[in-house]
């Protein structure tokens, strides 16, 4: 199993990506100014937390786990683009709204072909 604690492999993504989205504007500058700048890193970090969220097993079975995984993001989403919002430097965009819920789709498929691939062989 790859998660053997999910319920604090989920707590531990969420904080990691609370940390992440309500960190100031110029904290956020000066760390993205060190990394290879034609990279979109803000972008990039809500797509993959997002996929990452998704595809942590903590949502129970059934055929309803993916409506509570599409819940939790949109929620998050929600969430930390408000957050935003109060943080120096920071605002909430549509964009990465967006983006959160791509990385969401994207650990949701991922989550669903390795799990067809498990139980083909």
């Amino acid at each position: 199993m790859l998660f053997k604690r999910p319920f604090a492999a989920l707590g531990a993504a969420i904080v990691l990506l609370l940390v992440g989205t309500t960190m100031p504007g110029s904290l956020k500058a000066e760390i993205e100014g060190q990394l290879w700048s034609a990279w979109p890193w803000s972008a990039s970090a809500h797509f993959v937390m997002f996929a990452v969220i998704a595809a942590i097993p903590a949502y129970g079975a059934g055929r309803w786990w993916p409506a509570r995984v599409l819940a939790l993001a949109i929620g998050l989403a929600l969430l930390t683009e408000t957050l935003q919002s109060f943080v120096p430097g920071r605002h909430p965009l549509l964009r990465d709204g967006l983006i959160d819920l791509a990385g969401t789709a994207t650990g949701l498929l991922a989550t669903f072909v390795w799990a067809r691939t498990l139980t083909s062989h």
